[in-house]
């Protein structure tokens, strides 16, 4: 139980370090800046929703499908994540991030 509440807590810092960052603040930062930080509440928030799922994912689901479930599992829910942040989230923060800045 204690591991799950430190998941937790990682996603709500992540959540409320980007809406600080990326909403309510974002003209007091420079867009590099705002761009490399971001990286920090991804992974955050990426490692706090794996081991949510790391723990709340029963061990007969993972023995049932096989030593390969869990890790490809993982794989696709960063690459999803990794997605939605490059192409959704970033470019609200900064709107010139997919043109190059220019």
């Amino acid at each position: 139980m204690k591991a799950i509440l430190g998941y937790s807590t990682a996603i709500v810092i992540a959540l409320t370090t980007g809406i600080y960052f990326y909403i309510i603040n974002p003209e007091k930062f420079k867009v590099p800046f705002l761009i490399i930080f971001s990286l920090f509440p991804f992974l955050l928030f990426a490692t706090g929703l794996h081991g949510l799922i790391a723990h709340l994912i029963p061990a007969s689901v993972k023995d049932k499908a096989g030593p390969i479930f869990y890790p490809v599992l993982m794989g696709v829910i960063f690459v999803i994540l990794f997605l939605i942040h490059i192409f959704f989230i970033l470019p609200l923060a900064c709107p010139d991030f997919l043109k190059g800045g220019k």
